[in-house]
């Protein structure tokens, strides 16, 4: 079995402090412990998220779904951070796996801002969720009665990230066997994943502080969120095949007007007017929601057949609102 190496290069390893270590009271062999306990049972944590993966693969909107488990080096050091930067967090080898939450970590990659919310139906629907879902967003992502809007239900806790980080965020609950396991997912878009990947990578976990890097990795951070512009492309592409859909149905529909209205045994300059009522509705549809006013026309007539005389005009006209063309 692997062994956690010394203290001393561990510390130098992952540019920690050694006096801030040494106040924190930790003990060494502890964290041996847990490090042995933890790699002895990496393998069911393998299988579980492995588990979870293919399920959401299952998704429609889910481009990519990834998968890691916390390599254990990385758990003792984010045990260690964690201790430094809050002398309250305790921990020990029967609770560890309950205070980090993100031992099995899984990302979900869609291409459209607006899948986010099917993905949210789906894993809420598969899991019970350990905590509140956070959705992470940048300063101007969203107005305030949206944000509201997403709050009000107490589904969502909407948190504006100061490093600018847009994704949503899920701590899940899976019982593959009798003990509880937590599993973190993420939920974001590929160009927010691309942002996210370069930023750990140059930022975390020596550079927090460093003010240059981060007013660059701000300017990608706006060009990340500038490539999701094409969100905005999709919904208008798709309106315009609704309304070409649409403009086909209404087309057959006048046309059958069109000829029920030369059915009609009527006077010439009546069937001439009911005519040219409908070319003006034709004209009208691209700017009025014409589908009602083709149906008020149709019951229309079947009123004019049924009258046979000189009113059925104006109980036409009425019905679509076009009195003016008497």
């Amino acid at each position: 079995m692997h062994q956690l190496m010394d203290e001393e290069k561990f510390l130098e390893k992952y540019s920690i402090n050694e006096k801030e270590f040494k106040d924190t009271g930790i003990v060494w062999g502890d964290l041996e412990s847990i490090f042995n306990d933890y790699t002895s049972c990496r393998g069911l944590l393998e299988y579980t998220g492995r588990t979870i993966a293919e399920i959401l693969r299952e998704h429609p909107d889910a481009h990519t779904v990834r998968m890691r488990i916390k390599d254990p080096e990385h758990l003792i050091e984010k045990l260690i951070r964690k201790r430094i930067n809050n002398s309250g967090f305790s921990f020990s080898i029967d609770d560890y796996k309950s205070k980090i939450t993100d031992l099995i970590g899984l990302r979900v990659l869609h291409l459209y801002k607006d899948q986010a919310i099917n993905l949210d139906k789906m894993i809420r629907n598969y899991w019970e969720l350990e905590e509140t879902v956070t959705i992470y967003i940048r300063q101007g992502d969203i107005e305030d009665d949206e944000k509201a809007q997403l709050e009000a239900d107490e589904k969502f806790n909407v948190k504006k990230h100061s490093a600018g980080y847009r994704s949503w965020h899920y701590l899940i609950k899976s019982r593959l066997t009798k003990e509880l396991t937590l599993a973190e997912i993420q939920v974001r878009t590929i160009f927010e994943e691309g942002w996210s990947e370069i930023d750990h990578q140059l930022r975390y976990p020596y550079y927090v502080g460093d003010q240059i890097l981060t007013n660059q990795l701000l300017v990608l951070n706006r060009l990340a969120g500038s490539a999701d512009v094409v969100n905005s492309i999709k919904e208008t592409l798709e309106r315009f095949k609704e309304l070409d859909h649409e403009k086909l149905k209404l087309n057959d529909k006048i046309e059958e007007l069109r000829e029920e209205i030369r059915s009609l045994n009527l006077k010439e300059k009546n069937s001439e007017s009911l005519l040219t009522l409908v070319d003006n509705i034709e004209n009208l549809h691209p700017y009025i929601r014409s589908s009602t006013a083709i149906n008020q026309l149709s019951k229309s007539l079947k009123i004019a057949k049924e009258l046979g005389d000189d009113n059925f005009m104006k109980k036409v006209t009425g019905a679509v609102g076009y009195t003016s063309i008497l």
